[in-house]
């Protein structure tokens, strides 16, 4: 495409590669005089909560500044041998190094490994190691860089230009969403808490005129003591909210995450009859993508001075394809151990690992990490022994695609919600529904113009006495011919009477 009306900074958008860093929390702990002391860890749960993200400069270049809060749920059997549990939580901070300076940066941080030692029975220090996936996305306006030009100099500049396809990204958080209610506790008493959790899972997204519509449902579970015994409660909430998206349009591909950041369970005296309510907290971190054009500068030149151009390589990215559409997995996995009999508590937390670009499909590539809190057969004491088995499920998730796509990059998060689980002598037989947010980015790469100088001191000279004949070879074009002589692609068009750039067919050229 030929543009001399082009507009002197068009806006392009494009993504840098992603990064991933890791770093270690530490810290330890030393639990108060109203929780049990600890005995045996059987596993310690941890949540990533991302709190802040800023881009700084320093001695070493740009640093890109990350922190937020990870939560901890430490299930252990203590001094009397009973199940029990505790919340936790610690603060993060981090540095990573980016290549350039971004307008939009996405951060993914998941907990790649966590260590708990129990130096005294109150005592406990906790490792964790965050791995954070960084994709940085940059709206910025792209110079011709041209020095040394006045307003007369640009009757002679000539530019071939080129509508490209990029996204463009809007991205919005609704955080405080909080719900509360209660668990039928029946005619149990003296009930226990054990241990809880929330999770909220988005089952439907939608894009709308300035923001973005999730569907989903919260759902607490509790593991409850009441008279030597353990049950569990637990309570389904549906949610609706919209998250404001500035510039959403409902042609949009949405995606959106969902995490809970706090739970608190309590007892409520009502009409003689202790309850057992809950307050949940959650937040909603939504984007919304689309495609949009812009036109760049690939090349350009003087007709009347010499001009030294100087090219940089571009990577640009469009959407390829969103999608939200839940799937089924049905697993029966070898034990680990056969001393739990049955099962106390599952813990389901889904990890994205990467994306497989395979033509028109992609597969999205993940493992589901499964924790077994099992019971095992009562002693002669009339006591029980609890046990921990963790395995991992792989993931896959195959999505159509606009386009053959060779290169890009993904976006995803799964909810998921187990449908039911059950042990046998020698398998964990688990069924879940996972619900995944996913976007994909196609890459590819162009060369544009970086900067360009004009030398005044070297100006052409045409001779319009003197006609050229130029006999075309195959590969060229009006754009390198008209570069070559210093004219235009427009003279070179009514001199020879072409109807357009295509030189098919083409002997001779007046030049």
């Amino acid at each position: 495409m030929n543009n001399n009306q082009l507009s002197k900074n068009p806006v392009l958008s494009f993504a840098s590669d992603a990064t991933t860093a890791t770093h270690d929390v530490s810290e330890e702990f030393v639990l108060p005089d109203y929780v049990s002391e600890v005995r045996r860890v059987l596993f310690t749960r941890a949540q990533v909560l991302p709190e802040s993200k800023y881009i700084s400069d320093s001695q070493s270049g740009t640093m890109l500044d990350i922190g937020g809060t990870v939560t901890y749920s430490v299930i252990y059997v203590d001094d009397e041998g009973k199940l029990c549990s505790t919340p936790l939580c610690s603060s993060y901070e981090a540095s990573v190094p980016l290549k350039s300076k971004a307008h939009t940066i996405f951060v993914d941080t998941v907990c790649d490994n966590v260590t708990t030692r129990v130096s005294a029975p109150r005592r406990l220090t906790i490792k964790t190691r965050l791995k954070s996936r960084i994709l940085g996305v940059d709206d910025r306006e792209i110079s011709e860089g041209i020095s040394g030009k006045s307003s007369a100099d640009e009757l002679f500049i000539e530019r071939r230009c080129e509508s490209v396809n990029t996204f463009s990204v809007a991205t919005g958080v609704l955080s405080g969403i909080k719900i509360s209610e209660k668990l039928d506790t029946g005619s149990k008493k003296d009930i226990r808490v054990v241990l809880c959790d929330a999770n909220i899972i988005l089952k439907e997204i939608k894009a709308t005129n300035g923001g973005a519509s999730c569907q989903g449902e919260v759902i607490v579970k509790c593991v409850c003591e009441s008279e030597g015994e353990l049950f569990t409660l637990s309570k389904s909430l549906p949610v609706y909210e919209c998250v404001e998206l500035e510039g959403a349009c409902p042609s949009d591909t949405i995606r959106a995450l969902a995490r809970c950041v706090s739970l608190s369970i309590f007892n409520e005296e009502q009409n003689d009859k202790s309850e057992l309510c809950f307050d949940v907290c959650c937040e909603i971190e939504a984007e919304a993508y689309r495609n949009t054009e812009s036109s760049v500068v690939l090349d350009c030149y003087s007709t009347k001075n010499e001009m030294s151009v100087s090219y940089r390589e571009c990577e640009l990215f469009k959407l390829a394809s969103g999608a939200c559409e839940s799937f089924a997995i049905n697993e029966g996995v070898k034990r680990k151990g056969k001393d739990a009999k049955e099962i106390v508590d599952i813990i389901l937390d889904p990890v994205f690992e990467k994306c497989d670009l395979n033509g028109d499909k992609g597969v999205i590539v993940g493992r589901l990490c499964v924790g077994v809190i099992g019971k095992g057969a009562p002693q002669e004491n009339g006591e029980c022994e609890y046990y921990f088995e963790s395995y991992e499920l792989p993931i896959k998730y195959e999505l159509p695609l606009s386009s053959k796509v060779s290169a890009g990059l993904a976006r995803a998060s799964f909810g998921v919600c187990l449908t039911d689980a059950r042990l046998s002598d020698d398998k964990l037989h688990l069924s879940a529904q996972l619900y995944p947010s996913v976007c994909v980015l196609e890459r590819d790469t162009i060369q544009i113009v970086n900067g360009a100088t004009i030398n005044r001191d070297v100006e052409f000279k045409n001779d319009a006495s003197c006609v050229r004949v130029y006999f075309p070879s195959e590969g060229d074009t009006l754009w390198e011919i008209a570069k070559r002589y210093h004219t235009t692609e427009k003279k070179l068009s009514e001199e020879n009477q072409l109807s357009d750039a295509e030189l098919d067919g083409v002997k001779s050229l007046i030049i």
